[in-house]
Parts: C-alpha cells; sequence; structure tokens
C-alpha cells in the first residue's frame, strides 16, 4: 500500500478521485483510472506536474485492485467517518443529541416582555388593515386594478376573486 494514500483525509479519498462510489468494482476502478491516465500521462500532459500526477493515478489504481490493500484503506475511510461523527448520547433508551434544539414558539413568547408583544400585534394588525384597504394588482402585467373588477384594464387578463370575509363558497 501506497503510505502517501493513509492516514486518511477526505480531501484525498480515492474514490471521489476518480469519481466512482465505494462500492465500485474492479473494472469500473480499472475504467476510471484509464480515463484519468489519459488526462495526466505525461507524453499527452505538458504541465510541471503531469508526473507526480500519474503516479497518484498509479498509486490509487494499485490500491484499489490489490483486495487487501483496498480493505486496508477502507477500514482506516471508515474509521475517520466514524471518529468524526457526532456523538450521541443514550439517556433512558432515548437518543438525545448533543446541539440544542431551539425552543418552541410558545415558551419563546412567554420569556418576551409584554409590551413587545402587544407591538408585535399591533403591528400584525396594521398590516392586515393596510392590505385590506389597498386596492389589489394584476398577477399579469401588475397594474392596480378596483377590487369589484373582474378583468385587468391594461392587460385583460382574468383576476382572481377572492370570497368577502364572512361568507362561504359553494362550488
Amino acid at each position: 500500500m501506497d503510505l502517501r494514500l493513509l492516514p486518511y483525509q477526505p480531501d484525498r479519498d480515492v474514490y471521489r478521485l476518480l469519481g466512482v462510489p465505494p462500492s465500485a468494482g474492479h473494472a469500473e476502478i480499472v475504467a476510471a483510472c484509464r480515463r484519468l491516465a489519459q488526462a495526466f500521462h505525461p507524453d499527452r500532459n505538458e504541465s510541471r506536474r503531469a508526473t507526480a500526477e500519474m503516479q497518484v493515478v498509479n498509486a490509487v489504481r494499485s490500491l484499489l485492485t490489490d483486495p487487501p490493500s483496498r480493505a486496508e484503506y477502507d477500514r482506516a475511510r471508515l474509521s475517520f467517518w466514524a471518529s468524526t461523527a457526532r456523538p450521541r448520547q443514550v439517556v433512558a433508551r432515548r437518543v438525545v443529541s448533543p446541539v440544542r434544539r431551539p425552543a418552541p414558539a410558545v415558551a419563546r413568547q412567554a420569556a418576551e416582555p409584554p409590551l413587545s408583544r402587544t407591538a408585535r400585534a399591533a403591528m400584525a394588525g396594521m398590516l392586515v388593515a393596510l392590505r385590506s384597504l389597498s386596492p389589489a394588482r394584476c398577477d399579469y402585467c401588475d397594474a392596480w386594478v378596483e377590487p369589484d373588477y373582474r378583468f385587468c384594464g391594461a392587460c385583460g387578463a382574468a383576476l382572481r376573486t377572492a370570497a368577502p370575509l364572512g361568507s362561504s363558497r359553494s362550488g
């Protein structure tokens, strides 16, 4: 096994480098390595890093085509992800996440000063009143239309009609 690939780091994940899933078979890995070799081979690529890149492709191919080396790499990969997973606490047969969840809205309102709640309620009431007093707008051309019109005077589009408050529509 090439020691440049261990210890496992996500930025050096060979599966991501090849663009294959960890469950990829031998033929899929060889095809991905061949595709990268065509791009990085020093005879085709005149970059100064072409030789180093090709050495990495060769190391990845030898790692993933040798079953014991691949198994060792996969174990290192899984142990890395297991060590970085968020720890969870088990309390009375219930899984509790260490991340604190936001308090419910009822608890937040109770903690809010009464004057702030009153101000917010007054503001919401004013917005509702202003919306009911202002004329409607056309959904298509955004022109102002009268509330009792069925069609827009500017573009002729049919307007949505809202049921008056307190009435029920039967269709």
